[in-house]
């Protein structure tokens, strides 16, 4: 059987290269960086091809006229629809009633229990996260929500423990539970980790928000030492998935980390890493955020 592991990027585009703008510019990056041939993630650089891997952008507009926005593009990620054409708008963050009723009966995680295969998704959550949820008063991501709707575990501090959960920031030290006891990993570590899980899952999901958060307070000196977080964390997972039957999967929705002229969301492609003896393959039918589903369910052999 074969596995497909997707780690979701919040808000991150291909963009120019200069440094002057694009934190890609100054990170190090040397496990992605050695595997994609490239020295720097940029819009030059997309379309770049190798027999493992290859660097995408894709089309986060969808010939909708405004920014893309989170709510839309993930939805448009996770179902193959297009979101904002449905709605005649890019909509977000948070996903109005319209996305909500797509993404629980056409989203991936729904689709593939549909079919009878296995999904995890694999971010850990606090407790007091987990309890607004159970009331009814959280407020998720379309990527969380699609995973809520499908009746998916949504992991706590006890999965941390076990290894069986990743935390929002890779590494435990930032778990928002003092008490909780967790025990520290590596950013390298916690990619182990989530490798470990695919084995059991036809798919895995992971969820990296705050590379969105980033871009919006333009942090310039966080934004480049997440990236080498980033990389580490690759590396973690690449040092564990088989990659004749594993298709690791880094996607994000929309442009904004890559630009630091504006606190915006941009017009940039969304940054796309497909890695795996099938990356070539699946490679050349990713064009834009609506081919993600196609892509992925083929590579599974799901209908």
């Amino acid at each position: 059987m074969n596995h497909v592991l997707i780690v979701f990027l919040d808000g991150v585009g291909l963009g120019e290269a200069n440094p002057e703008t694009n934190p890609f510019m100054h990170a190090r990056m040397p496990a992605l960086a050695a595997r994609l041939g490239v020295p720097h993630f940029t819009r030059a650089a997309a379309g770049t091809v190798n027999g493992q891997a290859a660097l995408l952008g894709l089309d986060a507009r969808l010939g909708v006229s405004g920014l893309p926005q989170s709510g839309t593009g993930q939805t448009a990620l996770l179902t193959g629809r297009n979101a904002p054409a449905l709605l005649g708008e890019h909509v977000g963050p948070y996903p109005t009633p319209p996305l909500r009723d797509l993404l629980a009966r056409e989203s991936m995680f729904a689709s593939l229990k549909a079919a009878g295969r296995a999904v995890a998704y694999a971010n850990a959550y606090p407790k007091r996260f987990l309890d607004r949820l159970a009331r009814g008063t959280g407020r998720l991501s379309a990527n969380t929500l699609a995973a809520h709707l499908a009746g998916l575990t949504l992991r706590g501090a006890d999965d941390l423990r076990a290894g069986q959960a990743v935390s929002a920031l890779f590494s435990n030290e930032h778990w928002p539970e003092p008490h909780a006891a967790l025990p520290q990993v590596s950013a390298y570590e916690a990619g182990q980790n989530l490798a470990g899980i695919t084995g059991a899952h036809a798919l895995t999901f992971f969820e990296f928000w705050y590379s969105d958060v980033l871009g919006h307070k333009q942090e310039r000196e966080n934004s480049v030492a997440i990236l080498a977080r980033l990389d580490e964390f690759l590396a973690g997972i690449l040092s564990r998935l088989n990659l004749a039957d594993s298709l690791l999967l880094v996607v994000s929705d929309h442009g904004n980390f890559e630009d630091w002229t504006t606190k915006k969301h941009t017009f940039n492609p969304a940054l796309t890493l497909v890695i795996g003896d099938s990356a070539p393959e699946l490679a050349a039918r990713l064009a834009a955020l609506t081919d993600v589903k196609a892509a992925v369910f083929d590579f599974l052999g799901v209908a």
